[in-house]
């Protein structure tokens, strides 16, 4: 009796392999060959489920994409209880700056994940950009004194006050510049300094009472 196999069990096999690539590798990397040898199989046999390096590489960014949702968003989804309500979204934003082991294994897959998009540009706009410009819209409207938002189609769209848009700009700005010089420039930017640079800035974010 021919043996059946589950084609979306050994896709998912390949998706792992592909991750753990990039963590080595980076995006470059992930070619037919160096998967194939990655899994223990022949290019022969991989290239049934992807048909050139194109393929595998849309599908490997699409597990990276996959992968750091289900890292971090139950991380910034906790409740948070103790401390001020800056130092409450300060330990939310530090969750997308690489301070540790497991953060910078993000970012590895985060600047793959962009690497991707700018030589691919997606229609409608980058999906992980999207995802973090609504969590950054969702703090500052805490922090401006709006209640939290709760419904995750309505953190994509921007907020009614204008400066909640302004201010969670400039936070996804400030928060992507500071992670990028965590990597790069370690010796300048520790951990600590990190932390006092981000609580600085939310400090600065304008208080201001809705509309009722």
């Amino acid at each position: 009796m021919p043996r059946l196999v589950d084609h979306e069990r050994r896709r998912a096999e390949l998706g792992e392999v592909a991750v753990r690539i990039i963590l080595r590798e980076g995006l470059a990397g992930v070619t037919v060959r160096g998967v194939a040898a990655e899994a223990g199989w022949s290019t022969g046999s991989l290239r049934h489920y992807f048909g050139n390096q194109h393929e595998l590489q849309a599908y490997a960014v699409q597990v990276a994409t996959d992968t750091l949702r289900r890292r971090v968003l139950p991380r910034v989804q906790r409740t948070r209880t103790q401390g001020s309500v800056v130092e409450r979204i300060a330990t939310i934003a530090e969750e997308m700056l690489p301070l540790d082991a497991e953060r910078r294994e993000e970012y590895v897959l985060w600047s793959a994940i962009v690497e991707w998009e700018r030589r691919h540009p997606p229609e409608g706009g980058s999906v992980s950009w999207g995802d973090q410009r609504a969590l950054y819209r969702q703090c500052v409207a805490v922090l401006c004194g709006y209640e939290s938002i709760r419904e995750p189609d309505q953190a994509t769209r921007p907020h009614p006050d204008a400066r909640v848009e302004l201010w969670a700009a400039l936070l996804h700005t400030f928060v992507d510049g500071l992670a990028s010089q965590i990597v790069n420039t370690p010796g300048e930017v520790s951990a600590e300094t990190a932390a006092r640079l981000l609580r600085s800035l939310l400090e600065a974010v304008p208080r201001v009472r809705p509309d009722r």
